[in-house]
């Protein structure tokens, strides 16, 4: 087979259609799946690669969040980039440098990680891409992971001043991009990436300060005949104005399914809807890069609820052990 055939088979593997059919049902007790993908990939609110303005297309993508709470987009990245951005993916992980997400190395440390499990409540291992700060071991293998983190920190960016006027989010900074894989026999849980509580409720969970969420899938190994989004995300459709009211009612609601496909981006509210990991079993591994785009105001107040969470439950500890 020659190399041009090559190129055109890889490039139509991660080309997609979208999926029109009839709303489906699981087994059990679980939502109906309201989208879904179909013979050649996901069902994508907008394709890049047919948008020859850059701020129409963000205009539409920020219309299709303000009524969904999620926009599916095809970002329209060359084949070759995605390509070598899932083998540096695919290299870290057999080299072991995938580590737990936090590392808990006090009480302020312990507090800040409770305000980050539910983010990443499905992240057993992943890897911090964080660009200038990274160790001489992984530095040169990570050149189109980089890049893509780098242009997904600028396409949120490109969203802000659209989200803070139509819908009111505001956010001004981005955390490092986080690489996962998904793989093993696992089932995952369903969250929101940002469950805070009031904000005069001095006792209620913390603003993590997430206000949006960008994932971003690189599996250019994905193959739509095989029917399976395993590693791929379900989003619950709940109303995109608000939090759900609890999670039992958001697994109710019907569901938007994503399957890993590489190219494919999921922008969504983090502190509105409700999300997880598709059930993985076996050896197959499936990487997505996750962006959060974050308001430093709702940082600064974390900390200070942070030091008042804290005194609050030293008189509890103390009292335990008394008890004891």
């Amino acid at each position: 087979m020659s190399k041009e055939t090559k190129d055109k088979e890889k490039s139509e593997k991660i080309k997609t259609k979208a999926s029109k059919g009839p709303m489906r049902y699981n087994d059990g007790d679980e939502a109906p799946i309201a989208r879904c993908f179909g013979e050649q990939g996901n069902d994508f609110d907008i394709r890049m690669r047919d948008e020859a303005d850059g701020v129409k297309a963000a205009e539409k993508i920020v219309k299709v969040i303000k009524d969904n709470g999620i926009c599916l987009v095809e970002a329209n990245a060359p084949v070759e980039l995605l390509q070598a951005a899932c083998d540096e993916a695919e290299q870290l992980w057999e080299d072991g440098h995938f580590s737990p997400p936090l590392r808990i190395t006090g009480d302020r440390a312990m507090l800040e990680a409770e305000l980050w499990r539910h983010a990443l409540a499905d992240e057993e291992k992943v890897f911090w891409l964080k660009g200038q700060d990274e160790s001489a071991k992984t530095k040169h293998m990570m050149n189109a992971l980089k890049l893509l983190g780098g242009n997904i920190a600028d396409f949120c960016g490109g969203l802000a001043q659209l989200l803070k006027r139509d819908l009111g989010i505001e956010f001004d900074r981005h955390g490092h991009a986080m690489l996962s894989c998904y793989t093993g026999d696992r089932q995952y849980s369903l969250h929101l990436d940002n469950l805070h509580g009031d904000e005069d409720d001095d006792r209620a969970m913390p603003d993590n300060g997430m206000r949006l969420t960008c994932t971003y899938f690189i599996n250019v190994h994905w193959d739509p005949a095989e029917g399976s989004a395993a590693g791929g995300l379900d989003f619950h459709l709940t109303k995109p104005g608000e939090p759900p009211e609890t999670m039992a009612a958001a697994r109710k609601a019907p569901k938007l399914r994503i399957a890993p496909h590489a190219d494919t981006m999921a922008v969504y509210l983090s502190e509105r809807m409700a999300h997880q990991v598709i059930k993985t079993e076996g050896s197959s591994k499936w990487f997505a890069i996750t962006l959060w785009s974050l308001n430093a105001k709702a940082m600064d107040q974390m900390g200070k609820k942070l030091l008042a969470l804290r005194r609050q439950a030293a008189p509890k500890q103390e009292e335990d052990s008394d008890i004891d």
